[in-house]
């Protein structure tokens, strides 16, 4: 990088964790606290799991569905069976050891991808930067002044992306299949990642190795909860699924496309209710198929597994701000391959920055965030016109000699 760009990097830095830091303070220490909550959560859940208990409450187990505004566990019991480990740890320093994790593992997967796309330029530089700027990537921000588990999903989704980018090992693809399912035994909507393999892995060895181990994977996880917990666990998971499928969609906080077409029409009430649940059916639909359409079509895996990503985050009627930071990964290799391999990169760069500002606005007008998405992929799409790895579907292709 040059003086001047390394210069506005570092600002970028001091600006950005600074504020983080400071507003994270401030909301931290009110009561109730008003930061961390969501990691809060994971650790009561936690905790009632290493005391013997139901991380679920009681009255969703009898069947009552939850007040949409109030946080209640609804994660499959294998998060809360891996966070009882961590039940002894006191909250504050768990808080920031979730937070260091999260920024750590997002520094390392633009590592891994600098390595691949970033001719030239040192992959710890790229991951530098990655970790520099990415408080200034608001729902990512977001997600770590809530202490959510989205946190860690650019790291997730970035390890799939990895598995499937040709050449690739046979390491990076299994790799790839574990990452999706941690996703999916962590919230249910990633698991539509794994129907992405599936049909990928017609036309790519990587896809296919990533699939077997997303199998075995998934084996695992949910044998050892098993031998852990028993099958009760599982059992109250189904019932707290079924009381949370009652509550409200229709919440201003709510991305979902069908809840945010629902209030525009609607604005509220039953009516807006009921129309939101309909048009989550097409909605679901339209991503899964989407899902497979684009695996089996779009020839770049790169911007194959971007729409299928973004996919992801509607599959379910509840989308929050903070779920497209999965796509970080997908900006980052749109600015490495752009600016590598093409004469896109100062297109895709913009692309990325505007993301990145219209996202922050979105804050203020929710459905601006379908716009910062788009905006990604176009990046990606802009990068991958002259990558030679957007023509590498094949078996052969796909994995190196």
């Amino acid at each position: 990088m040059s003086q001047r760009t390394t210069g506005l990097v570092v600002v970028l830095a001091i600006i950005g964790w600074a504020g983080l830091a400071w507003l994270t303070i401030q909301l931290y220490s009110t009561n109730p606290r008003q930061a961390g909550f969501d990691l809060e959560l994971l650790l009561k859940a936690g905790r009632d799991v290493a005391n013997g208990q139901s991380p679920y409450e009681p009255a969703m187990l009898a069947g009552a569905a939850p007040v949409a505004e109030r946080l209640f566990y609804s994660y499959p019991p294998v998060v809360a069976q891996v966070m009882s480990v961590f039940a002894p740890v006191p909250s504050p320093v768990m808080f920031a050891l979730w937070t260091a994790s999260a920024v750590a593992g997002l520094g390392l997967v633009a590592r891994s991808l600098a390595a691949r796309y970033a001719a030239g330029v040192a992959p710890n530089v790229v991951a530098l930067v990655a970790v520099a700027v990415a408080p200034l990537v608001f729902p990512f921000a977001i997600g770590l002044v809530f202490g959510n588990l989205d946190v860690f999903f650019p790291v997730l989704f970035g390890l799939v992306l990895l598995g499937v980018l040709p050449p690739t090992t046979r390491a990076a693809s299994a790799g790839s299949g574990v990452a999706a399912t941690i996703g999916a035994v962590s919230k249910l909507h990633p698991a539509s990642i794994g129907l992405w393999l599936l049909a990928r892995s017609r036309s790519a060895m990587a896809a296919r190795r990533a699939v077997v181990a997303a199998v075995v994977a998934l084996i695992v996880v949910v044998g050892l909860s098993l031998f852990v917990g028993g099958v009760q666990p599982w059992i109250d998971y189904a019932t707290v699924v079924r009381a949370g499928s009652g509550a409200d969609l229709v919440d201003p906080r709510n991305a979902g496309p069908a809840a945010q077409v629902a209030l525009l029409v609607g604005g509220g009430g039953s009516g807006a209710e009921m129309l939101a649940r309909t048009l989550q059916i097409p909605v679901t639909i339209a991503a899964l198929l989407a899902t497979v359409v684009v695996a089996l079509r779009v020839s770049d895996p790169v911007g194959s597994l971007a729409w299928a990503a973004v996919a992801s985050l509607v599959v379910l009627p509840v989308t929050w701000y903070h779920y497209p930071s999965a796509l970080i990964p997908f900006a980052i290799v749109a600015v490495l391959r752009a600016r590598t391999i093409g004469p896109h990169g100062p297109e895709a760069l913009g692309l990325v920055v505007a993301a990145a500002v219209v996202a922050a606005i979105g804050i203020a007008w929710l459905p601006l965030i379908y716009v910062a998405i788009g905006l990604v992929l176009v990046a990606v799409r802009i990068s991958g016109r002259d990558a030679p790895a957007s023509r590498a579907t094949s078996p052969a292709e796909a994995t190196p000699a």
